[in-house]
């Protein structure tokens, strides 16, 4: 059974995800999580900072628990990864990506959110980091790749295809992207 806590942060997710930030509705927020005002602010004190919490806990945890088992892996990285981007499943391309929404409507609005999602980003980011040079190690990709440079591609071009496949409305543009980025991946071995 979940707690109140977590219905709030649950419901949270799924209002902000469907209608964005701005026009999430508190009101929609207490129905989805079926609790009253006077209990979420014995947990929050405000929309903002339960969306706050959210995105702490749930998106951070939503990269991690997407990208990271990669690094603990006993086969060939490169190609575990190219597996995840070629499940189109893995990805909401209808409604994007629950991060990169986020960063696009708050990174330039509020400090506290450009700070909480820029450390996502940058967790993301040190994965992304941490496969490539384990890679490296397991010689499946060539020694001299910037990796650094290499991860910020990478998370570029799938966000990028996420939000074209969101705003155009067809999965096709998502799976053109990985096509191509997945010759770019295969092109570091």
């Amino acid at each position: 059974m979940s707690t109140v806590r977590e219905k709030l942060i649950e419901a949270t997710f799924q209002e902000v995800f469907t209608s964005g930030y701005s026009a999430a509705s508190l009101a929609n927020i207490l129905n989805r999580a079926e609790v009253k005002k006077g209990a979420m602010y014995h947990y929050f004190p405000s929309k903002k900072n339960m969306v706050l919490a959210m995105i702490n806990e749930k998106l951070e945890q939503r990269t991690k628990n997407k990208w990271e088992p990669i690094i603990n892996e006993d086969g060939n990285l490169i190609d575990i990864l190219i597996s995840i981007l070629q499940d189109t499943k893995g990805f909401n391309l209808n409604e994007g990506c629950p991060l990169g929404n986020l960063l696009q409507e708050q990174l330039g609005e509020d400090e506290d959110f450009k700070n909480i999602l820029t450390s996502i980003l940058k967790k993301w980011k040190d994965i992304f980091v941490s496969i490539l040079e384990k890679s490296k190690e397991k010689n499946q990709i060539n020694k001299d790749i910037n990796t650094l440079q290499c991860a910020t591609f990478l998370i570029a071009s799938i966000e990028g295809a996420i939000l074209l496949s969101k705003k155009s409305n067809d999965k096709q543009d998502f799976e053109d992207c990985m096509i191509q980025l997945i010759n770019y991946i295969n092109s570091l071995r």
